[in-house]
Formats: structure tokens, C-alpha cells, sequence
């Protein structure tokens, strides 16, 4: 595995949101909120309240939260399905998928997993949902779920503490990132097989995928880096240092540039996906960031301020 180390990087690192960005906040966004989906239109954020068993509605040209719903205790990970009609909300202190209906803002199912769900990713095709879960042991799974029936098809053990997880967009293949083993499991969906077992660096918690699949973007919050991964290979490419303890990754529309939360640092950093920099633009955020999501148009990305009850978002200029 390759790591680089640039002096110009780490200056980088340390400023503040450059001139050509505007920041602003939206205040009182639940209690400890986690994670965030952003609609088609790029209007609405849909955000779990994680100390209050919420899903939230915040209209980000109003700034502020317009509705609400009862999803589950400790609601994490959230996933938009069926053309953005409805959200997947992993609960995991319930063990359960919370189904909620967009229009009607009402749970209309409630998908029971077991164990201690955390992240979701849907399929592209849009009838399969990917649930990373921490189990009620040492043992941790992955759930896979029909949205047509609303029912688990299959369980696969995955290991310690798989976190995070994305599907990629052209073959469906299933990644999780797997805390424990410091590793990314390679899922053939279709067979329920572990196919491959990449090592990044410490502690992995985030993941992101380009848009064409061919790049996974994973953030490694002890050992401070980004591990750039070659889907057609199955290797690392490039491990990049970021800020301190990064978490949420994302990867904008157009697949130019990958943003990451340093959760520690309270800034998002931002890399071309293509490596043709490894000079990041660095964002000042509020305390405790979490989740970063970019706007449809790439012109702006919202970030989750799980410490400060808050949303940010950064207009690009």
C-alpha cells in the first residue's frame, strides 16, 4: 500500500473555508443528529435525530425543520428508495428498518432485523436494501432485504463492527467496511459470498463510491488517511492523510471530487477523485460532524454536526 506524505497537503489542512465558499448554519436539527439523504430536487434533507427516535425534514432554502416522524430508537444510517418516495432508516437500538413514506410522512412499515443495525444502501435496481448490522455479540452481519416484499431474504455474517456500506452502481456488488479487521468485504449479493477482503488503513468508519464504480473512497478515523480503492483491481491505489478522525464520505454527482468529514477537526476535506491533486480544500464546519452529502448540481454539499444539533451547508461560489 502506498502512503504519501505532503507538506503542502498538511498546510492545507489547516485552513479555515476558503473565499470561494459560503458557509451557513441550520440551528436545532433534533438531538444529535447522525446521518442525512438529500432529495432529487437537492431542496429537503432528510436527517436521523438520533437522541430524539426522529426522522427530520429540513428545508434548506427556509433553514429549518418542517416535519417530523417517530422512526425508532437510536435511528442511524438513512437510504432513499422508489425514486426518493421513501426512506430506509436503520434503528438500532429497536433492530429494526423504519419504512417511511415521504408524501404522508408516516412509517408505513416497520422491517424487523434484529441485532444492532447501523448504515443502509440501496441497490440500483431499487427493490434490494444492504443493512450493515453490529449483532448482539462479537459477530456482525449483513442483512439483505426485498423492499417489494418488506421482508429479510438473507443474512450474512460479516465479521466485527461492519460499519458502513455501499453498493456499487454498475455491478451491484455490495462493499462493508468492516471496523474490526481494519478491511473492506467485497459481497457477491447474488450468491451471498465474501469474494474479497481488502486491508485499508486503521479503524475504518466511512465509504463512498464514484458514480461510474470504478473508485471507493474510504475514510480511516484512527490512522487519520483515505484509502482510494480500484474496484476493478481489488487493491488499494493511494492512501492519503485528511484531518483528524475522519468518518463520513461522498463523492459529488459529476464523480469529480470525493468530500470527507474529519470529525475531530470539525472541517470537510475535498480531494478530485482522479488523484490529480492530493492538495485538499478544507471546510470549516460546527463541532462534531458526521455525515457529508453533495447537492445534485454540485454546488453545495450539507453536513451533520452531530454535537452541535446542527446542519451545514457550503455553498461552492
Amino acid at each position: 500500500m502506498k502512503k504519501i506524505h505532503c507538506i503542502a497537503l498538511s498546510f492545507v489542512l489547516l485552513l479555515l473555508v476558503p473565499a470561494f465558499a459560503k458557509t451557513f448554519s441550520i440551528k436545532k436539527v433534533g438531538e444529535y443528529p447522525n446521518f442525512l439523504a438529500l432529495s432529487a430536487d437537492g431542496k429537503f434533507a432528510y436527517v436521523t435525530s438520533y437522541g430524539t427516535g426522529e426522522m427530520l425534514e429540513v428545508d434548506l432554502k427556509q433553514r429549518l425543520v418542517t416535519r417530523a416522524v417517530a422512526v425508532g430508537t437510536a435511528p442511524l444510517g438513512i437510504a432513499l428508495g422508489d425514486g426518493g418516495k421513501y426512506a430506509y432508516i436503520a434503528c438500532r437500538d429497536t433492530g429494526t428498518v423504519a419504512v417511511v413514506n415521504l408524501e404522508t410522512f408516516k412509517v408505513e412499515a416497520d422491517i424487523k432485523v434484529g441485532g444492532a443495525p447501523n448504515a443502509v444502501a440501496i441497490g440500483p435496481r431499487g427493490y434490494r436494501i444492504f443493512v450493515t448490522n453490529f449483532g448482539r455479540s462479537k459477530e456482525g452481519l449483513l442483512s439483505i432485504i426485498d423492499t417489494r416484499e418488506q421482508r429479510v431474504t438473507g443474512t450474512m455474517k460479516m465479521g466485527m463492527s461492519p460499519i458502513a456500506v455501499v453498493v456499487s452502481p454498475t455491478t451491484e456488488t455490495v462493499y462493508v467496511v468492516n471496523g474490526g479487521s481494519s478491511e473492506v468485504w467485497v459481497v457477491d449479493p447474488g450468491q451471498q459470498a465474501i469474494t474479497k477482503k481488502i486491508a485499508v488503513g486503521d479503524n475504518p468508519d466511512g465509504i463512498a463510491i464514484s458514480p461510474n464504480g470504478e473508485r471507493l473512497f474510504v475514510a480511516n478515523s484512527q490512522s487519520n488517511d483515505l484509502s482510494v480503492i480500484d474496484t476493478r483491481l481489488e487493491t488499494v491505489l493511494v492512501t492519503i492523510p485528511v484531518g483528524k478522525m475522519p468518518f463520513g464520505v461522498a463523492v459529488s454527482p459529476d464523480g469529480k471530487r470525493v468530500y470527507v468529514v474529519n470529525t475531530k477537526a470539525k472541517t470537510v476535506s475535498s480531494l478530485p477523485t482522479d488523484l490529480s491533486s492530493l492538495e485538499a480544500v478544507t471546510f470549516g464546519v460546527e463541532k462534531g460532524p458526521v455525515c457529508v452529502q453533495v447537492a445534485p448540481d454540485g454546488r453545495s454539499f450539507v453536513v451533520t454536526n452531530e454535537q452541535s444539533h446542527s446542519l451545514s451547508v457550503v455553498e461552492i461560489m
